[in-house]
């Protein structure tokens, strides 16, 4: 069950141009979006971390085909049909360094804290609760 009556979470990120990025293709997918507590993260940056992490919603009938467009966006497979020509090789996939687990843990170990998730968590609802 949703905090909004109506509305299903369909994704959650730490990082608000995680959530501006999905929200705008989401939006312009013409899927009916909120995302509470956007604006305060982006009033209050240094409090981001103590407000959790920033949530999508859509209209329950809309669940589905929002997961799917998320899901196709995440895994790079769509491509707009007139910029094909504009899409790199996959030969030439160049992928930054991984930062790594260790330097993070070691932070929350020293002083308390550490790192939030990078990227968008999208919804996954198990087949029984889709019935």
């Amino acid at each position: 069950m949703s905090r909004y009556n109506g509305f299903t979470r369909v994704a959650a990120s730490f990082d608000p141009m995680e959530i501006r990025m999905a929200l705008a293709a989401l939006e312009g997918a013409e899927f009916l979006t909120i995302a509470p507590g956007l604006e305060t993260t982006s009033t209050l940056p240094m409090n981001s971390l103590a407000f959790g992490p920033l949530e999508i919603y859509v209209i329950d009938r809309q669940y589905d085909d929002a997961i799917a467009l998320l899901e196709a966006i995440s895994s790079g497979t769509v491509i707009p049909h007139d910029q094909r020509d504009l899409v790199d090789d996959p030969e030439d996939d160049f992928q930054p360094p991984r930062k790594s687990w260790i330097g993070n843990l070691f932070g929350f170990v020293l002083a308390g804290v550490s790192a939030p998730l990078k990227g968008l968590s999208v919804e996954k609802r198990s087949r029984r609760e889709r019935d």
